[in-house]
């Protein structure tokens, strides 16, 4: 869930009526707004936040002292230990619940790798009879494994957290709200680029994004594929900065990336462009997934049929346009390259599987029941035999309703999107032959047509038949 939908839930923790401390996790990747909120959330109800910085665990403590001490109005604390940190930032809810926010926990843990150990003593039975108190701790983080790491297993914390809540970027609906622009076709190219990180959208980017169609081509150079603009290095700095990634093959990690961006999109196809085993990816693969970089969609009509898909539409930019082409744009005019190469790429690599996952998002939370005939338990991917081809589906719609497996499930809808094309009775016909390739379970199927255009034809084909639903960009971003 995004900021705007995380709010409440971080509010509910901090309004809980519990006569004892206790702990809440919040983290997602970073530049989505997790402090900016838990910043202001925490302040307007007079309560504690602290960002840590890396470095030793003697700094943090020096810089947790000085900040509370400041927050008390005391003047600078000396902690000489973690446990007597906590027993001071407890003692912070005495009289009334109070948040307490430890942002940049990550930092914490990397100086101290026991500090976790001590938070799970101080808010256990002992240590709730040695400080009472009424603290709502939340440790905040953007090393998303590592963070789902502490309540995991045998990890010190595990049955401690009252809240997990994972922050997500805003989704292509809410991140066209912060565009000047109310064009919904230079909406979803935004989106393609920087997808729904607002920090992408704000700082940097210098607070510059195109106010019309016509300036989207001087953004995209100026702002992300200029050797100089923040954006160009993004990338590389998230995997950086993730010890999960950092610390193993970091260079197999990008490698992946790169595959899945450029159309290797399961284990065997990235396995063979890398010229490795299988079983040689799936350790970092599997890493890559818990990072909250790739995504691993199942198949919904089909056993052990996963495919593998970018996060979010900025890592996809990135490792099809940036990535591979990085000496280009270096050496020559980043406006003439874009213009005379990588447009063209960008409308094939990013804007249709971009494209593909905005029709499958409005499957998953907008288009009504009676849309897709049905509720949509699984929607993913998948594909069918058309002329003798296995071709993919962009959109299957499944019920999971009487079904022991994937194989089972009946299904409600298929669907085809296509960014850059007007949608026309040949697309129509596709879909119908994969309608009847999949065979029974597929008869009742609607069929589901999302581009930016529709021509004459399949808009009189869509009003005479029930069975076909055409999604343009209005329905898609205002519709159900």
């Amino acid at each position: 869930m995004d900021t705007t939908s995380s709010r409440p839930h971080i509010e509910t923790f901090f309004e809980s009526g519990a006569a004892r401390s206790t702990l809440g996790l919040v983290y997602g990747r970073r530049r989505i707004g997790k402090s900016t909120l838990l910043e202001a959330v925490t302040r307007e109800r007079g309560g504690f936040y602290w960002e840590a910085t890396r470095g030793e665990s003697a700094v943090h403590l020096a810089r947790l002292g000085e900040a509370l001490g400041a927050h008390l109005g005391v003047g600078r604390l000396s902690l000489g230990s973690w446990e007597e940190a906590f027993a001071q930032l407890i003692q912070l809810g005495a009289s009334r619940p109070t948040p307490v926010v430890l942002d940049e926990f990550g930092y914490l843990l990397e100086a101290d790798q026991a500090v976790d150990s001590t938070i799970a003593a101080v808010l256990g039975p002992g240590g709730r009879r040695a400080h009472p108190g009424q603290a709502r701790i939340v440790l905040c983080g953007s090393a998303i494994a590592m963070m789902r790491s502490l309540t995991t297993g045998e990890a010190p914390l595990r049955g401690r957290a009252g809240m997990e809540l994972v922050m997500q970027p805003f989704d292509y609906r809410e991140a066209a709200k912060h565009l000047p622009s109310p064009s919904l076709e230079l909406a979803a190219r935004v989106y393609a680029v920087i997808g729904g990180v607002i920090g992408y959208a704000t700082d940097m980017v210098d607070h510059d994004l195109p106010s019309r169609a016509d300036d989207f081509d001087r953004w995209v150079a100026a702002r992300v594929l200029s050797p100089a603009a923040t954006l160009n290095h993004e990338a590389t700095t998230l995997l950086a900065e993730d010890p999960t990634l950092s610390a193993a093959s970091p260079a197999m990690h990008h490698s992946i990336l790169g595959a899945i961006a450029n159309g290797a999109v399961t284990a065997g196809t990235i396995a063979n462009q890398l010229r490795r085993s299988v079983s040689n990816i799936d350790p970092p693969l599997k890493r890559l997934i818990a990072a909250g970089f790739v995504v691993r969609h199942s198949d919904p009509i089909r056993e052990q049929r996963p495919t593998y898909a970018l996060a979010d539409s900025f890592l996809q930019f990135h490792y099809a346009i940036l990535e591979p082409h990085a000496s280009l744009l270096r050496d020559r005019d980043p406006s003439s390259t874009w213009e005379r190469r990588l447009s063209a790429q960008f409308d094939a690599r990013v804007r249709g599987p971009v494209f593909e996952e905005q029709a499958r998002a409005w499957v998953r939370r907008y288009a009504d029941p009676e849309t897709l005939g049905g509720a949509p338990d699984i929607v993913g991917p998948s594909s069918a035999i058309i002329d003798g081809k296995d071709c993919q589906l962009d959109v299957v719609v499944a019920s999971d309703e009487g079904a022991s497996g994937a194989s089972e499930r009946q299904v409600l809808a298929i669907g085809e999107a296509k960014a850059g094309e007007t949608i026309g009775i040949g697309h129509l016909r596709r879909l119908e032959k994969a309608r009847a390739a999949l065979g029974a379970r597929a008869a009742q199927a609607k069929v589901l047509l999302f581009g930016p255009a529709f021509t004459p034809e399949i808009d009189a084909a869509a009003a005479s038949r029930p069975d076909v639903e055409l999604v343009d960009l209005d329905r898609l971003y205002h519709g159900s």
